[in-house]
């Protein structure tokens, strides 16, 4: 990380350090132009730089599975609570 932070981009401007939260490369970190654009991936000095190794495809198919299995869980527990809730009006009224 000390690294990078002298390093500047095509701009002259310092690069900042980022997180991606993409479907593929989620939680992975980058340096980039402060400019970058996460949603269309470039920019117009086009510096980039993963910090990190790329993991292998079957351990983004499993941090991908339990990533969609906390929002299940997560919408679950939400109807749970919900019918709780509801369930606690009625015996009071």
């Amino acid at each position: 990380m000390s690294l990078f932070r002298d390093m500047k981009c095509g701009c002259g401007i310092p690069v900042a350090r980022r997180t991606s939260w993409t479907h593929k490369n989620h939680r992975r970190k980058f340096v980039a132009c402060i400019f970058y654009n996460a949603e269309i991936g470039q920019s117009d000095c086009n510096t980039f730089e993963w910090l990190d190794d790329d993991i292998f495809d079957w351990q983004r198919d499993v941090i991908n599975v339990l990533i969609a299995e906390k929002h299940i869980l997560a919408t679950d527990n939400s109807i749970l609570n919900q019918g709780l809730c509801f369930l606690n009006t009625r015996t009071k009224g």
